[in-house]
C-alpha cells in the first residue's frame, strides 16, 4: 500500500520547510487514500480535528484538547519520520489501532517502556507497519524473548517491567536502538493523569462514539481481532434482568386484583379485592452442546444460565441442542454434557412451536454457527454468543443479538 509519487514527491521537495497549508495537504492525501482503501480506518481519522503543534517529537501524534482527540502534526519531524512511500500510510493506521485498543484513556504512566509495550501490541494489527517501528518479533529477537502474540499492552510492559526491574529504570537505556523509534509521540496520552472522572467520562464517550459510528459502517472490512476489540469497547453492558424483560415484557412484577386476599388499604372491606403478584414468567433457555463447544466454553454459558434461575418469579426450563433438542433437568445442568453432534437451530424452532412455547420468552447461548435461515421467525428469541469474535450465521436474527461478555450478572 503506497501513496502515489506526487505526495511522495511533495514531502520531499527540495525546499527548506514545507509550509503549513502543505504539511496538512499531504496528511488530508494519506487519510483520502486510507478512505479509498481501508474505509475504517480513514473514517476515524477524517472526525479528527488536525493542528500543527511544534512541541511533539514526532510528525504525528495524538493529542488531547477539551476533551476530544486531535491529529497533531510537527513540520520539523517530516522528512526523518516519513522516509519511504509506506511510511505515511503505516503511521496513520498506527494512530488508528493506538485509538482502537484506547491508548489515550489507558495510560497511567508515560514512560519508554510504556511506549514500546503499546507499540508492540498495536503494531501487530497494522498491515503496513512502519519501517522503523516496535514489532513483537523484533524484541522477542533483540533481548532473546518469548513473549507471545496477540496480548495487551499492559501484559507486555509487565514482562519488560520483571526483565529490566534490576536496572530501576524502566527500561531506559536498555531500550534505545538506532534503528528502531516511536513511531509517533505517547506523552499526550495521559495527559499526565491530571484529568477529573468527569472529564475522563467524556473523553471515553467520544472514543466510544467515534469507534461506533466508524465499525458501523465498515465493520465488514476489519479484520477478527480489531473487530472483537471495537465490539468490547462500544457493546453496551447489559444485566440478567435487562435481557429477561427484554423477552418476557415488563409484565412479570404487575400485580392482579383478586378477593383472596384482604385490600392492605382497607382490610375491613370484603367488597373491595386485595392484590397479588401475578405468576411467574417462563423463561426458555437452550444451550449449545454440539462438537465445536468445548467444554470451558459450555460451562461459562451453565455458570450463565444458573444466574438467571436465581432471578425472582422467573421459572427456567432448559435445554441442549445440537442437532436435536433434549429438555433437561434443573438440576443435572452443571454436569458434563453427552451431545457433541452438528448444529440445528430449526430444531430450536421447530420445538417452541411443537410444544406451544412461543408466548414464551427464549435465549439460545451458541457460537454462532448454524444455518443461514429459518422458517417462521416470528418468535422472541435473544441469541447470546460466546464471544465477541463470533457472528450468527442466521441473517435475519442479527438485531437479536448479544455476547457473554456484555452480561453483568
Amino acid at each position: 500500500m503506497t501513496l502515489n509519487s506526487d505526495i511522495y514527491d511533495l514531502i520531499h521537495k527540495d525546499s527548506k520547510q514545507n509550509n503549513l497549508i502543505e504539511m496538512d495537504g499531504i496528511i488530508a492525501q494519506g487519510i483520502l487514500y486510507l478512505i479509498r482503501n481501508k474505509s475504517f480506518y480513514g473514517e476515524i481519522l477524517l472526525h479528527l480535528n488536525r493542528d500543527a503543534d511544534n512541541t511533539i517529537d514526532t510528525f504525528l501524534a495524538l493529542k488531547w484538547s477539551n476533551n476530544q482527540l486531535e491529529l497533531v502534526y510537527n513540520p520539523s519531524h517530516l522528512k526523518d519520520d516519513v522516509e519511504g512511500p509506506n511510511d505515511l500510510i503505516a503511521i496513520l493506521e498506527h494512530l488508528v489501532m493506538h485509538i482502537v485498543w484506547l491508548h489515550p484513556l489507558r495510560y497511567l504512566k508515560h514512560s519508554q517502556l510504556n511506549d514500546v509495550a503499546a507499540d508492540v501490541a498495536v503494531n501487530q494489527y497494522v498491515s503496513d507497519v512502519y519501517s522503523k517501528g516496535w514489532t513483537l518479533d523484533k524484541i522477542n529477537y533483540q533481548y532473546n524473548l518469548n513473549m507471545k502474540p496477540n496480548l495487551d499492552s499492559s501484559q507486555y510492559a509487565k514482562q519488560l517491567y520483571d526483565l529490566f526491574s534490576q536496572d530501576r529504570q524502566d527500561g531506559v537505556g536498555k531500550l534505545d536502538n538506532d534503528n528502531l523509534r516511536i513511531v509517533d509521540d505517547h506523552r499526550y496520552f495521559d495527559d499526565e493523569g491530571n484529568i477529573s472522572n468527569q472529564d475522563y467520562e467524556q473523553r471515553k464517550k467520544s472514543i466510544d462514539r467515534l469507534l461506533r459510528d466508524a465499525h458501523s459502517q465498515y465493520r465488514g472490512e476489519l479484520s477478527m481481532s480489531v473487530d472483537k476489540q471495537i465490539k468490547s469497547v462500544v457493546m453496551h453492558r447489559i444485566n440478567l434482568q435487562q435481557i429477561v424483560r427484554m423477552i418476557t415484557g415488563n409484565k412479570r412484577n404487575r400485580r392482579k386484583k383478586t378477593y383472596n386476599r384482604f385490600n392492605r388499604r382497607q382490610p375491613y372491606r370484603m367488597d373491595i379485592a386485595g392484590r397479588i403478584i401475578r405468576k411467574s414468567e417462563y423463561v426458555n433457555v437452550f444451550i449449545d452442546s454440539s462438537g465445536s463447544i468445548n467444554d470451558d466454553q459450555y460451562a461459562n454459558m451453565v455458570s450463565v444460565v444458573e444466574a438467571i434461575q436465581s432471578i425472582p418469579n422467573i421459572e427456567v426450563n432448559c435445554y441442549t441442542f445440537d442437532v436435536e433438542v433434549h429438555a433437561i433437568n434443573n438440576n443435572l445442568l452443571a454436569n458434563k454434557r453427552l451431545l457433541q453432534g452438528g448444529t440445528k437451530y430449526q430444531r430450536i424452532v421447530d420445538y417452541i412451536n411443537e410444544h406451544k412455547l412461543s408466548r414464551q420468552g427464549c435465549i439460545v447461548f451458541t457460537d454462532g454457527k448454524g444455518e443461514q435461515y429459518l422458517s417462521q421467525q416470528n418468535l422472541k428469541i435473544i441469541w447470546v454468543l460466546l464471544d465477541y469474535k463470533d457472528e450468527l450465521s442466521v441473517r435475519n436474527q442479527k438485531a437479536n443479538v448479544l455476547y457473554l461478555d456484555q452480561i453483568r450478572m
